[in-house]
């Protein structure tokens, strides 16, 4: 028998916010978040998640911020190192000038 490495990895589904304007879809083989921008509303869009282990210490997970900053009628990948087989969570979402999250999808589950 030969060996090699095993991965579990799974793509996430695809999310969208309320009104359609913000999607996120997570390719496990590649470790790309896909993030879209469907309206020509002012906002900025982004995949917010975080990898299910620790920062560190006693800290939760750490959130990240895969943005889609090309503008309306787009779709983007933002590419990470991950790792194998490391837990996520991910939900769309439209972000205001401020930086505030103003419209977000449910959350969504994969697997790097």
């Amino acid at each position: 028998m030969g060996s090699g490495t095993a991965s579990a990895s799974q793509d996430g589904p695809l999310v969208k916010n309320k009104n359609g304007s913000a999607s996120a879809w997570f390719q496990s083989n590649k470790d790309i978040f896909w993030v879209g921008d469907w309206k020509a509303d002012g906002y900025k869009t982004a995949a917010v998640w975080a990898a299910m282990v620790p920062c560190g210490g006693m800290n939760p997970p750490c959130e990240n911020f895969a943005m889609n900053t090309k503008g309306a009628n787009t779709g983007v990948p933002v590419q990470y190192r991950l790792g194998n087989n490391v837990p996520l969570r991910y939900r769309a979402c439209t972000i205001g000038k401020n930086g505030a999250l103003v419209s977000c999808s449910d959350l969504a589950s994969a697997l790097s």
